[in-house]
């Protein structure tokens, strides 16, 4: 079976760049192969740097993974290690002018097009769906200096604490002020433990979240194996804090969270129910 021309023009473009790194000079890659290596394009770095500058939110993304078009990795021949990263429906302008400067076939560019449309349409409508909701928040701030600064503060204190925005440095448990453990680790347990400690189930009937009396926590499950809690702020993104390791305002994707229902959980695949929690109300250790 012969190599198509691209699948050639390809593996010598990328031999090219192995093999000569110049200052000042960038390797743009379109992601859209599978069989062949993916098509590329040596280019001067600054006008790549004037276009970048043009918008920031290509800064947070993350390739997209499935097949056909997912977005450019850029790398800087001077600087092995600066590589830029432009997903899929990150930013419509950048991802359409580096299209124009890669040379791939026609058929290839029209699809590459036709993904970028839709994932820009996908996200306005999310956009509009969220701008349909009234806003809401909680009083606890976004402070990760108070919870990460201090190594036992961050070892001896979980998510179920950062939840509650409470250090009690006991590595707290949903239910255990109470003397109850939650005899598996499925939702309706967990809940119970924090029901115990004085949280309240908010029902969440649409896409919008929740107006709390206070704060507003959620609870996802690792069915069988974990729980974990997300808590609102009051600039109206939710962060949280995974066992014993720093505070955080980024999902599994680095992604910032506007609703954990919606956001990269990782294992923990069920959402299990927001709910209420006031700092001075709840009981937990």
């Amino acid at each position: 079976m012969s190599i198509p021309f691209i699948c050639w023009f390809s593996i010598f473009l990328l031999k090219e760049a192995n093999t000569q790194g110049e200052n000042g000079t960038v390797i743009v890659e379109l992601n859209v192969f599978s069989g062949c290596p993916n098509p590329i394009a040596r280019m001067s770095k600054r006008p790549i740097d004037r276009l970048l500058a043009s918008n920031n939110q290509w800064r947070i993304s993350t390739l997209y993974e499935g097949l056909g078009y997912r977005g450019f990795t850029i790398y800087d021949m001077g600087n092995t290690t600066e590589t830029k990263i432009i997903a899929r429906g990150s930013d419509i302008s950048i991802e359409n002018q580096l299209l124009d400067w890669s040379v791939v076939p026609r058929e290839v560019k029209l699809h590459c097009q036709q993904m970028i449309r839709r994932a820009f349409l996908a996200r306005n409508e999310n956009i509009n769906q969220t701008r349909r909701c009234e806003p809401v928040s909680s009083e606890t701030i976004y402070e990760p200096y108070k919870w990460n600064s201090r190594r036992f503060v961050r070892r001896w204190n979980n998510c179920y604490n950062y939840a509650n925005d409470r250090i009690t440095n006991t590595f707290a448990q949903p239910g255990r002020a109470n003397n109850y453990r939650a005899p598996t680790m499925d939702g309706p347990s967990v809940q119970y433990g924090a029901e115990l400690d004085g949280l309240v189930r908010i029902e969440a009937p649409t896409q919008c979240l929740p107006e709390p009396n206070g704060n507003l926590v959620a609870l996802v499950i690792w069915p069988g194996n974990d729980y974990h809690f997300y808590r609102l702020d009051e600039n109206g993104m939710f962060s949280h804090k995974p066992g014993r390791t720093d505070a955080r305002n980024v999902d599994n994707s680095e992604q910032i969270i506007t609703d954990p229902r919606t956001a990269d959980r990782g294992p923990y695949s069920v959402f299990q129910c927001f709910m209420d929690t006031e700092p001075d109300v709840i009981n937990i250790r």
